[in-house]
């Protein structure tokens, strides 16, 4: 039943009226219940029951007002929100006869507008009407929409609609402040007035890229009242209107990611910067190349690549420590920096290793004439940590794009040309040529397989024996390391040592060689020869380690051949690097009962008052000065001037690459105690040298 009438209302009018009324009132969307003055209900549609939860036969005509308030009171788990209170609040409102409001929701969620009114009726007060809407859609959108004004004034980031011209129609408070623009100032304005001049977002681009997908994200720069740029991440939504003739409106999203951007930047700094000249680095001259060559093809201009290399770094570096090394080193990316123009672009590898790239150079005498400008400004002294250094530099030049067509290769081919600087003599520059590339390959092929070669037993030692001038007796040998490749054959020791000399393997080389030495002289005694010196060729890079005194001692003690009878040469180039070091170490063997020689003597720069201070034993002339010491008056003077200085100095003299009896008549004449050289023997392997020497002492 969906209408209560009252019974009293008996005429037939009266019920035509009455069922129009109710009618209407079933037909109205909110529930509704009409008391009379007594509170009884009178009349009442079926929303009225669906609001308060009742059965229809709870609600009979004539109930009280208060009986409903308790039905309604009993029915707590339907309600929430202090629902019973503001029933309770309703019914004293009515009993008052005075106008009450209030919401009622459901535990549903559903929420009910509960409206009370005094019933006039002819200026005379004739009941109390109750109605019920139920608003919970209404509120649902209010809530909607409020979340959504409090998230619109709240974020963080700036929010932008736009209408489909792209003028401005709202902003959040965020968006203020990012611009510096105030709402009223923008809205109207087209959302590009905001974007900086150098952004890459053009209005024919955003239209382009919209309308294919509806979306766009990107990054640009805002242009601030300040007049200052900001970067800003945005992102774009097309909202189309679902009546089409509607236009769409677009939301604009913008974070503010200045700080991010500084924080790339600083990355890419760091990244991309050495640390300790502040230059850039390795990566950062690959990016470059990858900008400057394209762009170079396309101007069809010329760019030098130099390639720098520090001499003598490594010694001064082992030497003195590397804070002195690394304040040299800030010092020359300091001079380096100078000698170039703006557009050029300097970087540092690693270790002393620099390189240079000039663009847009005319011809290739610009980048010989940038190379002699280097050489001058590292020509003068450096002064770190109160030390005075002096270094140079070789240098490497690479044109593209006549020497390589991509970055690695015209930097791979000034790097060999680095190396054919070197070996002309350093503090120099050399242009790139294409048979370096076969030169450089080669010793790199070279370097690859001699790392391998102890580990394989590649390497075996030859003995060339040594002989006393007069007598012509056995006096000792000389320990020459072989390298017997599998698939190369026998590689020559002019190819492989001066490789193994700048890659630092001829430390683990010549240590093999030392404690080899010493074992098979040790055999050769035990296996009957009279004991005789062996003489051991010491590398400058192996005097300069810190560990090489005892690195001695142990071939000794594990081979348990005698001190005396170990003799280390040691050239005149290696000591005079560091003399007073030189003398420290060299002190330190000759206290071990080691002899010590100084080889090819005559052949580089030593100070004599140096070279008495040096505790040696012997000095050796080069075999330069003995091959034409019979018809060249200038070697022989130099032979003859050597020995007379090192028996002053009280040292025995052993001349080297005696061939002929001319040459020992001499040398034997003036005065030289030892000799070597094919005459004799040439160098044997350890076998035929025991049988060689075994020999000699046996007939004589």
């Amino acid at each position: 039943m969906t209408i209560k009438l009252s019974r009293s209302s008996k005429n037939a009018e009266f019920r035509s009226q009455n069922a129009l009324l109710l009618a209407v009132l079933e037909s109205m969307p909110q529930g509704i219940a009409v008391f009379d003055q007594q509170l009884h209900l009178q009349v009442c549609n079926q929303g009225f029951f669906e609001a308060l939860h009742l059965p229809p036969d709870d609600a009979v005509d004539g109930t009280r007002l208060s009986d409903l308030t308790r039905l309604v009171s009993q029915q707590q788990g339907q309600w929430i929100n202090q629902s019973a209170e503001q029933f309770h609040r309703l019914e004293a409102a009515a009993q008052d006869f005075i106008a009450f409001s209030c919401e009622l929701i459901q535990s549903s969620g559903r929420v009910y507008r509960v409206n009370g009114r005094p019933l006039v009726m002819d200026g005379q007060l004739a009941g109390y009407v109750i109605t019920y809407a139920d608003i919970s859609e209404r509120r649902a959108i209010q809530e909607r929409e409020q979340l959504a004004q409090t998230v619109f004034a709240h974020t963080p980031g700036g929010i932008i609609v736009t209408d489909d011209a792209q003028r401005i129609i709202s902003a959040n408070p965020a968006t203020s402040l990012m611009s510096g623009y105030s709402t009223e100032e923008i809205v109207g304005q087209t959302i590009f007035s905001l974007v900086a001049a150098d952004s890459s977002l053009t209005p024919t681009a955003f239209e382009q890229a919209i309308k294919e997908s509806g979306t766009w994200n990107g990054e640009i720069n805002i242009m601030r009242k300040t007049g200052e740029s900001l970067a800003a991440e945005i992102r774009v939504n097309r909202i189309d209107d679902l009546n089409a003739s509607q236009s769409s409106h677009y939301i604009w999203i913008l974070a503010d990611i200045t700080e991010r951007k500084v924080a790339e930047a600083r990355m890419r700094h760091i990244a991309q910067s050495d640390s300790l000249t502040g230059l850039p680095n390795r990566l950062a001259l690959q990016l470059r190349l990858a900008l400057t060559l394209p762009e170079a093809r396309r101007h069809e201009w010329q760019v030098a690549i130099m390639f720098i290399d520090l001499d003598r770094f490594k010694n001064i570096n082992d030497t003195l420590g590397h804070p002195v090394g690394d304040e040299l080193l800030r010092e020359v990316a300091s001079r380096l920096s100078l000698v170039v123009r703006e557009t050029d672009f300097v970087a540092r590898l690693g270790g002393d290793e620099f390189v240079i790239v000039l663009p847009a150079i005319t011809n290739p005498a610009d980048a010989a004439t940038v190379a002699n400008k280097i050489i001058g400004a590292l020509s003068s002294p450096i002064v770190a940590d109160g030390h005075e250094l002096h270094t140079s530099p070789s240098i490497g030049i690479s044109i593209f794009p006549d020497d390589g067509s991509d970055g690695d290769t015209v930097l791979k081919n000034a790097d060999t040309a680095m190396y054919h600087a070197k070996s002309a003599g350093r503090n120099n520059y050399q242009f790139y040529a294409g048979e370096m590339n076969k030169t450089a390959s080669e010793r790199l092929d070279i370097e690859r397989k001699l790392r391998h070669a102890i580990s394989r037993n590649e390497l075996s030692l030859c003995y060339q024996p040594q002989f006393s001038a007069v007598g012509s007796q056995p006096t000792g040998v000389e320990a020459l390391v072989r390298w017997h490749h599998p698939t190369d054959g026998m590689i020559s020791p002019m190819r492989f040592i001066p490789i193994a000399e700048e890659t630092g393997l001829i430390v683990e080389i010549g240590e093999w060689v030392l404690r080899t030495a010493c074992h098979e002289m040790r055999n050769w005694i035990e296996a009957g020869l009279e004991p005789i010196r062996v003489a051991v060729n010491i590398s400058a890079r192996q005097l300069r380690r810190r560990d090489f005194c005892e690195v001695v001692a142990g071939c000794l003690a594990e081979s348990g051949l005698p001190s005396e009878l170990l003799e280390l040469e040691i050239t005149e180039s290696a000591v005079m690097e560091n003399p007073k070091e030189a003398i420290s170490i060299l002190e330190s063997i000759g206290r071990m009962g080691v002899t010590l020689a100084i080889d090819d003597f005559g052949t580089g720069y030593s100070s004599l008052a140096y070279l008495k201070l040096f505790p040696i034993d012997h000095l050796k002339i080069d075999r330069s000065f003995v091959a034409d010491i019979e018809f060249d008056l200038n070697d022989r003077a130099i032979a003859f001037g050597t020995i007379a200085l090192a028996h002053s100095l009280g040292l025995n003299v052993i001349a080297e690459g005696v061939e002929t009896e001319d040459q020992l008549d001499l040398l034997r004449s003036n005065g030289c105690d030892e000799v070597q050289g094919y005459l004799f023997s040439k160098p044997l392997t350890s076998s035929a040298a025991f049988a060689f020497l075994h020999a000699r002492a046996t007939a004589g």
